[in-house]
């Protein structure tokens, strides 16, 4: 089995400010070999970004936080993503308030 990645259950945390939005979330390589995971982040629907990891060896983890840019004031839903995702736990959507 190659690397594969999933978010831990802590969910994705969301972060507005008016300098841009942060994203966080925890990630783990739940593979046989070492890896490197490849997040890609929506809001409303819309790609902002992507982060790539650093290598990771099977079964360590890593918490980033990551650059969603600035979002105007209102409701929102944030999507990050994971590739390659091991199946399960390979997405986390959250709703929040600018």
């Amino acid at each position: 089995m190659t690397a594969m990645f999933e978010f831990a259950g802590g969910g994705l945390s969301v972060i507005p400010s008016d300098s841009g939005t942060q994203l966080s979330f925890e990630l783990f390589n739940m593979g046989d070999d070492a890896g490197v995971a490849e997040v890609g982040v929506e809001v409303d629907g819309n790609y902002v970004n992507t982060w790539t990891s650093e290598e990771l060896p099977p079964g360590y983890g890593t918490t980033p936080t990551v650059d969603a840019g600035y979002v105007e004031p209102g409701s929102h839903e944030a999507l990050v993503y994971v590739n390659p995702g091991s199946g399960q736990n390979d997405h986390l959507r959250q709703v929040f308030s600018a």
